[in-house]
């Protein structure tokens, strides 16, 4: 693939640190003549080495010519990976020169004489990404780690380039083409003698079929697992918060969903002071699950109950999603809550008064016999499917991708263990599950969206 604002062999220049105090600055070179312009740029008898394949490596060397006409016998040090195994897939060097503007402006303009360009925003990355170094959610999260603007965003933006979900989703790719490849081969020599590595279109074919897509689907599973952790470690899994009055059993509700003892039960008011988060999980997303104080504005409390009822309305704001809760047994009004947020609504305890009829637009529970609790758990994930997304758009991008490869081996695997064994239904949805990989991973995104993505990125990077 080919994005339309880059060519990968172009040679490119580029700062990769901000302007400003610091010890050191760097300039970023990449591309094909990259070898031929270091040695323009420093002294022959170092610059000779560059010219020599091998394993990176770091290099001392001087400038020659102008830059050393200028700056004198400046002792620089060259990052150097001379092939096709470096971070962008071609060569790529990086100058590491005091923290000088003038001196790296200089540097910068001597490459762009001898033959190199300006690199553009993210063209590095967009190099990384079409060499496959990186996926598209490790691309967009370098972005991330430029805006960092506290130590807690940039190790979150840090801990998400670590990912690599996408090398695990090629590898399902792979194994689903051969799948497919088999398929197809039983279909063509369906009157012949199948070659030795397809099995006769028997029991056994099939047997190692289901087989094989099960050891896809449960890939699959764990890719999306993988990308709902990425929203987890980036901060920006979205909350899903209990609202309601004091004691009517949110504690319990939150600890039915969760499948956890984490909230503090008792029969009396104001027992949560403060908010307690667990992850709930489900359909390749995930969410965290906040209990909250109860929220009673007619209650007068001291100060402890003040301050629960000011973070209990800090958190209500901030929520993507709320459930808003009603006892079954004291049917009082519900709460107040922002307009415009998406909500649940929910009838708890209801054990202990059985509604003569439920309202169709809520969900009736009950912690002791988990009436209603898997019901209620599924409202939860599906709202949150299907609210705004905060996260990556990488993520997203990557996960409905991952979804839809999820249902073709579905369907196949339903279309295999179906007695009539259609091999061209078969080899449909493996066909559109590996199209839909390639979405999921970058491989069939056009050269319009990729210069989008990437030119968001900093020059440099």
């Amino acid at each position: 693939m080919r994005s339309s604002f880059t060519d990968p062999a172009d040679l490119v220049v580029a700062p990769a640190t901000v302007p400003g105090d610091g010890a050191r600055a760097i300039v970023r070179l990449s591309g094909e003549g990259l070898a031929r312009l270091l040695g323009e740029l420093l002294v022959p008898e170092v610059a000779e080495a560059f010219l020599l394949p091998g394993a990176p490596r770091c290099v001392t060397t001087l400038f020659s010519g102008e830059l050393a006409a200028v700056w004198g016998p400046l002792a620089v040090e060259v990052l150097w990976w001379p092939g096709p195994a470096g971070p962008t897939g071609g060569p790529l060097a990086e100058l590491q020169l005091p923290a000088s503007a003038p001196l790296v402006d200089a540097v910068v303009a001597a490459a762009c004489r001898h033959g190199a360009r300006m690199a553009r925003g993210g063209e590095f990355t967009l190099r990384s990404f079409l060499a496959g170094r990186l996926d598209l959610v490790q691309a967009e999260a370098v972005l991330a780690v430029v805006e960092a603007a506290s130590p807690e965003a940039l190790s979150e933006a840090l801990d998400r380039m670590a990912g690599g979900a996408g090398r695990r989703l090629q590898a399902v790719r792979e194994s689903l083409l051969d799948l497919l490849a088999d398929v197809e081969a039983v279909i063509d020599f369906a009157d012949e003698r199948s070659p030795d590595h397809v099995a006769a279109a028997d029991g056994g074919f099939w047997d190692s079929t289901a087989e094989r897509l099960a050891a896809a689907a449960r890939s699959l599973d764990a890719a999306l697992m993988q990308l709902a952790g990425r929203d987890a470690a980036a901060g920006e899994l979205p909350r899903v918060v209990l609202v309601g009055r004091p004691n009517i059993g949110k504690s319990s509700l939150f600890n039915a969903l969760a499948d956890a003892g984490l909230a503090l039960v008792a029969d009396e008011a104001g027992t949560t002071r403060d908010w307690i988060g667990a992850r709930l999980e489900g359909a390749g997303t995930g969410c965290m699950l906040v209990d909250l104080a109860g929220v009673d504005r007619s209650a007068r409390g001291g100060a402890v109950a003040d301050a629960a009822m000011e973070v209990a309305r800090a958190e209500i704001a901030r929520a993507d999603v709320l459930v808003v809760c009603r006892d079954a047994v004291d049917s009082g009004p519900p709460p107040d809550v922002p307009p415009g947020v998406p909500r649940i609504d929910v009838w708890t305890r209801c054990d202990r008064l059985p509604l003569d009829a439920e309202a169709a637009d809520v969900i009736a529970t009950s912690c002791r016999d988990r009436r209603g609790i898997e019901a209620l758990r599924g409202a939860i994930i599906q709202a949150v499917l299907r609210r705004d997304g905060k996260g990556s758009p990488a993520t997203v991008r990557m996960r409905v991708g991952v979804e839809a490869a999820q249902a073709e081996v579905t369907a196949a695997r339903a279309a295999v263990a179906d007695a009539l064994r259609d091999e061209a239904v078969v080899a449909g949805h493996l066909g559109r599950a590996v199209g839909a990989l390639d979405g999921a991973t970058g491989k069939e995104i056009g050269a319009d969206l990729l210069d989008r993505i990437f030119a968001r990125h900093c020059i440099g990077k």
